[in-house]
């Protein structure tokens, strides 16, 4: 003999803080709880009887419309995850537990929200990968960037330029003014690079005042010395603070791939000599690795 559901079930689904709906054969919503309109924003009457699919993330319907076709067909995964769009907006990431009746021709599916999750494990996946201070990517992101851009470059054999920049007078700056007019210092640097470079460009903060740009799709060695020419001045421009004007400059060691060919560690490793090279020139200068070509100085305005 066939047992009858409980009437206490139905409250149950009702008292749940995760969103439960029913979707026929053809992917319409045939029934959502309240915590469905609590997630998704949508009420009963603005849900039921429309596709599933509309709902979804654009991007995520494909990857959405397989995982049911398994469960459908192999009742396999019972659980996956996707992103759904609210009414308002915004993206809800989902984490699903699925169950097909065959029976029936339905599937009963239970939603759990873990954007505040996937929130804050992105998050901390940024924070892994960039400097605190500057928000520029830090060493490790910035080497997996160089690596990414050398591959893309041995394929299409591009050239790459690689910037090891070294603040000079920031020591002094740090000591006669402050770590706070130092930090403003590496947060200025870190804004005027940005605001220079292209958007298939990198630069990252190494550490201390030593930054690494890295050039992508370059045509030839001038448009690399236009560029140095041109983040140097930018570099260079006024900066006060107290009413009192910081002095420095900075020292710029560039390297050519595949004139230089290796590793991205091996690459900022020539830049970082190069570097050193313009230093002991007397600073405020730009020197290609093992080239010989200095560039003119720039003074600040």
């Amino acid at each position: 003999m066939k047992k009858e559901t409980p009437e206490y079930l139905s409250d149950i689904i009702e008292l749940l803080l995760d969103a439960v709906c029913v979707v026929d054969a053809k992917g319409c919503l045939l029934f959502t709880n309240p915590a469905f309109e609590t997630i998704f924003g949508y009420p009963p009457e603005e849900a039921i009887g429309r596709y599933m699919l509309d709902f979804v993330y654009p991007e995520d319907r494909t990857k959405t419309i397989n995982a049911v076709n398994q469960i459908v067909i192999n009742n396999h995964p019972p659980r996956f995850e996707n992103r759904w769009v609210r009414k308002d907006g915004r993206i809800v990431h989902v984490l699903w537990s699925v169950y097909w009746s065959e029976e029936k021709q339905v599937r009963v599916a239970i939603a759990y929200d873990i954007t505040e999750q996937k929130n804050l494990e992105q998050k901390l996946i940024y924070m892994a990968g960039h400097d605190s201070l500057t928000d520029l990517p830090n060493r490790s992101f910035l080497i997996s960037e160089l690596e990414e851009s050398l591959s893309v470059a041995n394929t299409i054999s591009t050239i790459i330029a690689v910037l090891f920049i070294d603040i000079d007078g920031f020591k002094q700056v740090n000591d006669f003014h402050g770590h706070a007019a130092g930090d403003k210092l590496l947060k200025t640097v870190a804004m005027r690079l940005r605001h220079q470079l292209r958007k298939e460009d990198s630069v990252g903060r190494l550490g201390g005042d030593e930054f690494v740009v890295i050039l992508n799709s370059i045509s030839n060695k001038q448009d690399v010395v236009e560029v140095v020419d041109l983040l140097r001045e930018e570099i260079c421009k006024p900066l006060e603070y107290n009413n009192e004007l910081l002095s420095y400059s900075p020292s710029i060691g560039v390297v050519l791939f595949p004139e230089h060919y290796g590793d991205a560690e091996y690459l900022i490793q020539c830049a970082d000599k190069a570097m050193y090279d313009a230093k002991k020139a007397g600073g405020n200068q730009a020197v290609f690795y093992h080239s010989g070509i200095k560039l003119p100085n720039v003074k600040p305005e």
